[in-house]
């Protein structure tokens, strides 16, 4: 009986002996994945910061943009105002034309408003050159 219980003894020992050396095994892997995750953290945060750092000025382009692109198109309504102008114009042009077709009496009052709508339209004209 003293040698079953001497062979179980050595078989315990064995069995832990075997456990710890999976043990430390598993530790140092676990400490190795450990060094990795902190360094890809740390790759990480320094690329987030970049990141961050380029987001920031691609906003600050974007802005400058967009503020360019406003002004640009805010210096635009005038050119439009007179397009708006001489649409107006030709429109009380070829109205009083067609007054003036459709009555067979030539009333000079009509005539002094076509008159008048050349004289704008070419006033309109100039300032559109001059933009």
């Amino acid at each position: 009986m003293e040698l079953t219980i001497q062979i179980s003894a050595a078989v315990i020992a064995i069995a832990v002996i075997v456990l710890l050396c999976f043990l430390v095994w598993t530790f140092r892997t676990l400490t190795e994945t450990l060094k990795e995750t902190k360094q890809t953290i740390v790759q990480i945060r320094t690329e987030v910061t970049q990141m961050s750092m380029d987001v920031k000025e691609a906003v600050h382009n974007t802005n400058l943009i967009t503020r360019d692109v406003r002004l640009k198109l805010s210096s635009l309504d005038g050119l439009f105002n007179s397009f708006n102008d001489i649409g107006n114009v030709l429109q009380s042009f070829t109205g009083a034309a067609k007054e003036c077709a459709a009555s067979s009496a030539k009333e000079s009052g009509i005539l002094v408003s076509i008159y008048d709508g050349i004289l704008s339209a070419i006033r309109i004209w100039n300032k559109v050159k001059k933009i």
